[in-house]
């Protein structure tokens, strides 16, 4: 008999160190890796960016996760999955996964200090790692801030087991006994 599947659901604001953290995860636990951001990108290369294409471009790349996620639970096949999911919005969909399927949750909500947060923002934009399709700026700090503390990226409302972690202050290899742990129970 197959082990029932895990998903491993990696939420948190934007610069969180959430992919860091799925990647540790997906690596310790030797399983894949699913990046909504991976998915956008994709799509700003195929079709462009700007504020007129950004919430199709958005919606697709999180339906896009969505359908994944659910082909390798289907397959029986445990997966990371992480983005910066909306508390208000996102739930319901992982939430209609763990009813279709059987399936083992646990939510990393990867955490840091607002200010450490938003500094490592600004220093994400200013290093220019990432796609430029994401069009951050500096001048968005504002709009994280307000996001933060209007609770827009505050853990998910899931069953299964939920781990606040907060990279500056916790071990990822510690992480991935944590979530093994609380995968078994």
């Amino acid at each position: 008999m197959a082990e029932t599947p895990l998903l491993v659901v990696v939420t948190g604001a934007p610069a969180s160190g959430k992919t860091g953290v799925a990647e540790r995860l997906a690596e310790g636990l030797r399983i894949p890796f699913i990046v909504k951001d991976t998915f956008k990108e994709v799509m700003y290369e195929a079709i462009g960016n700007g504020d007129d294409l950004e919430p199709a471009i958005e919606g697709a790349g999180l339906e896009i996760l969505f359908r994944v996620v659910e082909a390798q639970l289907e397959a029986g096949v445990s997966v990371v999955a992480e983005s910066n999911f909306d508390a208000r919005t996102d739930t319901a969909p992982f939430r209609r996964l763990c009813e279709e399927h059987d399936v083992r949750l646990v939510q990393v909500h990867c955490r840091r200090d607002e200010e450490v947060l938003l500094r490592r923002f600004v220093e994400r934009v200013e290093e220019g790692d990432r796609h430029p399709g994401h069009d951050d700026g500096p001048e968005d700090v504002e709009e994280v801030r307000r996001d933060l503390r209007a609770g827009r990226w505050e853990p998910l409302d899931l069953p299964g087991a939920l781990i606040e972690f907060d990279k500056d202050r916790q071990d990822e290899d510690e992480l991935v006994g944590r979530v093994r742990a609380a995968a078994s129970d």
